[in-house]
């Protein structure tokens, strides 16, 4: 339990430094409530423009909308629906949750919209790596085969209430997904009784509604790579009904020796290789994302950082602005040492 809680605060501490100043608005509302506090060991912060009358209602949304997520996608929590799917045996089938099912749709158009790149059933090669570069090694080539079968989301069917797999090894981990959905029902939750101007960040995670004031929309201050200092702020960015998300090669990686060379290795899996990223001087070292809701923006961040190198991201990166204008992207470089918007 230590290693997860210092897994999850790194990452929040790395991500809230990326997407610095949202929780020192210049100018907050007289009628604005914060809420603060700690869910599934991680942080949360939530602004609402409202009386302070009507805080409760919007403290039994919170309550709700986290006690949810842990009984539904919390691979941590051995009750949930997603921990009782990854204990299946091939072929057999159990029942599916709405909200599960609606959300599996939603995860079903990211993993198409990314052309694989992001894949949840990457959860057993994650504890399969992981357990080795920890130690410094890496696995087996015959270790990795053995567990391919199990990896792809055509292995996971489901449909009219019901979900079954074709392998009995395949699991699902919603990891950073389940948080930007997460940050998305709260949001909707709390405009849909009736509060339009609302910001809600959970471990980096940041979705906002309306606007902080009359007179301003919300706004985020993205500093530099690396940066844990809020006066190195590369980009502000003001937010319409929009949500950010950052993935980066700085959150967690390892350095182990291949053939008289350094590797570092970090923490996100490509599916398409079996294979943990490698940190390199022209791969992709950050990538923050900016769109309609943040369980996207969290997926299409992991997504454009998978590429080989920076030119490749690029490329796909021009082709999703053709797809869908409301996208934006901000990555970064060590070889050019420089952001790049679009």
């Amino acid at each position: 339990m230590n290693r997860i809680f210092y897994q999850f605060t790194f990452i929040f501490l790395s991500l809230l430094f990326i997407c610095y100043g949202v929780f020192h608005p210049l100018f907050e509302s007289a009628q604005s409530c914060t809420f603060d506090g700690n869910e599934m060991t991680i942080d949360y912060h939530i602004v609402v423009n409202m009386a302070q009358k009507d805080e409760e209602k919007v403290k039994e949304i919170i309550a709700n909308t986290f006690q949810e997520i842990d009984r539904i996608y919390n691979k941590w929590n051995p009750n949930s629906e997603i921990s009782r799917i990854n204990r299946l045996e091939a072929y057999e089938t159990i029942s599916l949750s709405l909200q599960l099912e609606y959300f599996l749709r939603l995860t079903e158009k990211m993993v198409e919209q990314s052309e694989g790149r992001f894949d949840p059933t990457v959860e057993p090669l994650q504890k399969i790596w992981k357990d080795h570069l920890e130690r410094g090694i890496i696995p087996s080539q015959e270790r990795i085969d053995e567990i391919l079968p199990a990896i792809g989301w055509k292995n996971i069917h489901f449909g009219k209430g019901k979900i079954f797999k074709d392998q009995s090894k395949t699991s699902l981990d919603f990891g950073g997904i389940a948080k930007g959905h997460c940050v998305d029902l709260i949001v909707e939750k709390i405009v849909a009784a009736g509060f339009n101007d609302v910001l809600v960040e959970w471990g980096g995670e940041i979705r906002v509604h309306g606007r902080q004031s009359v007179e301003r929309p919300w706004s985020v201050m993205v500093s530099g790579l690396d940066e844990m200092d809020s006066r190195s702020v590369i980009a502000q960015m003001s937010l319409d009904n929009q949500s950010i998300a950052t993935s980066g090669d700085y959150i967690q990686n390892w350095s182990i020796q291949q053939d008289g060379y350094e590797v570092v290795y970090f923490h996100i899996i490509d599916p398409r290789t079996a294979k943990p990223l490698e940190s390199t001087s022209s791969s992709v070292a950050s990538a923050t994302v900016i769109a309609p809701t943040c369980l996207m923006a969290d997926a299409l961040a992991k997504a454009a950082i998978m590429h080989s190198s920076f030119s490749a991201a690029k490329e796909w990166v021009d082709e999703m602005n053709r797809r869908n204008p409301d996208i934006k992207f901000l990555l970064f470089s060590r070889e050019e040492g420089s952001y790049s918007s679009f």
